[in-house]
């Protein structure tokens, strides 16, 4: 069985201000994959700041019970990265990859 590919994007302070949400900054290419793909229109912040909000998306987990109770750039991590979506992911068997500030692991290189 072929598995379908999965391309997770996320950026610091978008926020819906783009054109696949209807806004005029020119993001052509956003707006091809999300004509092609999945445009969240009710996603909601899991946490008040970005680390422990991306280790709960990225875990499937609150972020505290991930044990990313601040920001990475101030130490915290998370207690187990084997919850984390790229782990889940490979066992599954996808090919992973993480790329850019990903802010919830010091590097996942396994």
């Amino acid at each position: 069985m072929t598995l379908p590919n999965i391309l997770f994007m996320h950026s610091h302070n978008t926020g819906q201000f783009v054109q696949p949400y209807g806004h005029a900054v020119p993001t052509p290419n956003m707006q091809k994959l999300a004509e092609q793909g999945i445009l969240f229109r009710r996603a909601f912040a899991a946490a008040p700041t970005c680390s422990p909000s991306r280790a709960a998306f990225l875990s499937g987990m609150w972020a505290h019970s991930a044990g990313m109770l601040g920001l990475a750039h101030r130490g915290f991590r998370m207690q187990d990265y084997g919850v984390h979506i790229v782990r889940t992911l490979k066992a599954n068997g996808y090919h992973t990859a993480l790329a850019g500030v990903e802010h919830t692991a010091p590097r996942l290189d396994e």
